[in-house]
């Protein structure tokens, strides 16, 4: 059989037709892979800063020894207190301190025991294990979304591939947001009400001293 011309062409064609499919198959396929390695450790390291702060409030109450005592207004005084609302206002004397304050308003049976100390040690060092943890979360959606937007060609192939697609979840107790919503949830950083106003306003009031 003699082999045409032609048959060189369509081979060539054929040829480049095979690589030019692996290569964009393999392009998709690496994106897919990475997109879904980085969302699923951003879910977990969402869910596991919402752990970091569940066993913060779980040990206050083991630290102190009340744990028959808890409450939800402890709670959100132990939350507040590892968001910095108490920050600078947590004299070791006591009777001084709005932490130190709201606690006793909380618990009056506390007053005749000597743990404000302990107290203010395991609030300081639970909110800078809980800033860390944040800190992390922050550094890990930077480079989530450098890796989306970086690139002409590079950033329309992650949005063909479908990312941020349903493997990101921002879970919160029951409720779960997906994909785009999941990735603005996740930047919505604790703060208090009063560091909230302060961003939106751009005036930050002194914090009033206990029984003012």
């Amino acid at each position: 059989m003699t082999i045409k011309p032609w048959m060189y062409i369509v081979g060539a064609i054929a040829v480049a037709f095979i690589f030019v499919s692996v290569s964009i198959y393999s392009t998709f396929n690496t994106i897919q892979q990475e997109g879904v390695d980085q969302e699923t450790a951003l879910t977990a390291q969402y869910l596991d800063n919402q752990n970091e702060l569940s066993a913060y409030v779980s040990g206050f109450y083991e630290q102190i020894g009340i744990a028959n005592l808890k409450s939800d207004k402890m709670d959100q005084i132990l939350l507040d207190a590892v968001k910095g609302r108490y920050d600078g206002k947590t004299s070791a004397q006591p009777g001084q301190g709005q932490l130190f304050s709201a606690i006793k308003e909380a618990y009056p049976d506390l007053n005749g025991l000597n743990i404000y100390d302990k107290i203010v040690d395991y609030v300081r060092a639970g909110r800078e294990s809980y800033k860390q943890k944040q800190s992390k979360l922050l550094d890990m959606l930077r480079a989530y979304d450098r890796w989306r937007q970086s690139g002409i060609i590079h950033s329309k192939l992650v949005v063909l591939t479908g990312f941020p697609s349903h493997a990101l979840r921002a879970q919160i107790g029951v409720n779960a947001t997906f994909g785009e919503q999941a990735l603005s949830q996740m930047y919505v950083i604790v703060l208090t009400s009063d560091a909230i106003k302060a961003y939106q306003t751009g005036v930050q009031d002194p914090l009033p001293m206990p029984g003012k």
